[in-house]
């Protein structure tokens, strides 16, 4: 059994039993015991996942690590929050994403697919591109953030709007949409970056960071 233990606030250590984790290139820091490490193109999807990466520019750049042992992972002094799926869809920035495991099947999503407006907006304010990883299955997975990342919870008729710039991932049945107040502006008459909002409706979380990209 794949085990997801936090050291401290930035520091995450994996234990493996002959199964293999998928973590952010260069966070590997420290390990114990048998472990062979490589570079995985795939990241634990298939050729039409890889293609689909390629093709977006939704660049997921992982080594694996497998074998017996514990493996401890660090990046760039972010802090690290370990996060449960049973069963449940997970959409996470890939810059955010510091480790997961076999468990959890990935993909890349086009965010059209919750609104081609929507998404080709929320592409451009938060230069982050139309796509985003998607992880599915029953386990853990690791994502990084500047500050403690907080998980907002979404209820039925009680959406909740987040910036753009502050949002790592969310979980659950939602969706989004991206809403704009046009009296939000700046004393020059620009457009000021809360002009933007992406509101979630449903019911699950979603992940902010104290930070603006």
């Amino acid at each position: 059994m794949v085990a997801y233990t936090l050291i401290n606030e930035k520091m995450l250590a994996v234990g493996l039993t002959r199964e293999r984790v998928y973590a952010k290139k260069g966070s590997m820091i420290s390990y114990q015991g048998d472990l062979r490490f490589q570079r995985s193109f795939l990241a634990g999807g298939g050729i039409q996942n890889l293609a689909m990466r390629q093709a977006t520019k939704e660049e997921l750049l992982v080594m694996s690590a497998q074998g017996t042992g514990r493996a401890y992972y660090a990046y760039n002094g972010l802090y690290v929050t370990v996060i449960t799926l049973e069963g449940e869809t997970m959409y996470v920035e890939s810059d955010s994403l510091l480790a997961f495991d076999d468990r959890l099947r990935i993909g890349t999503v086009f965010l059209g697919n919750q609104g081609a407006i929507q998404g080709m907006i929320k592409g451009v304010v938060t230069d982050q591109g139309l796509f985003t990883t998607r992880l599915e299955g029953q386990g853990e997975l690791a994502i990084v953030s500047h500050g403690n990342a907080i998980a907002l919870d979404v209820e039925p008729q009680k959406p909740i709007f987040v910036d753009p710039n502050a949002y790592i991932g969310h979980k659950g049945q939602l969706q989004s949409q991206l809403v704009t107040d046009i009296n939000w502006k700046t004393l020059i008459g620009k457009t000021s970056g809360e002009s933007y909002q992406l509101k979630f409706a449903g019911t699950g979380a979603v992940y902010i960071q104290a930070y603006e990209r």
